[in-house]
């Protein structure tokens, strides 16, 4: 078992937590940072004025990647999933991508996968496949995230070519039967990405869907949520997600892969629910 954070817990990070999150500005924020940072013969972080090519080995990614960092080290994870926002692949390089791997690398860490929604190949081959070389770049093997239903076997293929697998990220889906009405016709390379806080929220029993999805789960979103309907997220086990239940049901399926904390909050830092949640999810698998 191996523990990581999706990147997208910081969501509200660039627009300074107002309170709801805005994904959409938020994409938008992150990427245009990045850009404006990359055009520009200098650019500003938390006040200080950088210059490409300076000799400071920074760049607006970096800084970003660097800052979130920082503040999850204390949990002593294995690894990290970035959300797609944070490597924009309009923005990433592959000297950027090699340089984001030697400082995970010097932390313990790898990229375990990266998150966020996944084009239909059918109607935007191109941004589809940069999700995938993206992908490749930070040698993550699987992309998690959001898709249609109709995408999945041409996805399939495009996991092939890649070597990159795909887990989808259930939603609105209730139960493990939606979910897996979803990712058939995608053979090997699509399974399930189980986000345990979305189906709680959709009135979902999380424990029951990874017991029913066993072998076919590739990747897991660990979320806790305070109510059904909610989608505000709290520390693992403070919410109404059977956490401890769901590592005894991913346990008895055999699932050895990645259990990544993703706590989004719009108000404030996440960070200290992130740490709490890695203790819970070490000290609970460590008991089941």
């Amino acid at each position: 078992m191996n523990v990581s954070c999706v990147t997208a817990s910081y969501v509200a990070d660039l627009l300074g937590y107002p309170g709801e999150i805005d994904w959409e500005l938020a994409s938008e924020t992150i990427a245009s940072f990045q850009y404006e940072g990359k055009q520009s013969d200098s650019f500003q972080y938390e006040g200080e004025l950088y210059s490409p090519g300076s000799g400071s080995g920074r760049s607006p990614m970096l800084e970003v990647i660097d800052g979130i960092l920082d503040r999850l080290a204390p949990a002593g994870l294995d690894g990290i999933e970035f959300w797609y926002p944070h490597v924009w692949p309009a923005n990433i390089t592959p000297a950027l991508a090699s340089e984001i791997r030697r400082r995970l690398s010097a932390r313990g860490m790898v990229c375990c996968a990266c998150a966020g929604s996944v084009e239909d190949p059918s109607e935007d081959l191109y941004s589809c496949e940069e999700l995938f070389q993206t992908a490749c770049l930070l040698r993550a093997p699987l992309i998690a995230g959001h898709m249609e239903a109709r995408s999945v076997p041409q996805l399939g293929a495009l996991c092939a070519r890649y070597g990159v697998r795909v887990a989808y990220e259930n939603g609105a889906e209730k139960d493990a039967s939606q979910i897996l009405t979803v990712i058939q016709g995608g053979g090997e390379w699509v399974g399930a990405n189980i986000d345990t806080g979305n189906l709680a929220a959709q009135g979902g029993d999380p424990v029951r869907a990874v017991r029913e999805l066993g072998e076919r789960i590739m990747h897991v979103h660990f979320k806790d949520v305070p109510a059904v309907g909610s989608h505000e997220c709290v520390a693992l086990g403070e919410g109404i997600v059977d956490v401890a239940g769901v590592i005894r049901e991913l346990r008895s399926c055999g699932y050895d892969g990645w259990l990544s904390i993703e706590i989004e909050i719009g108000d404030h830092d996440p960070t200290e629910e992130v740490l709490r949640s890695a203790e819970t999810v070490r000290r609970l698998w460590g008991r089941s």
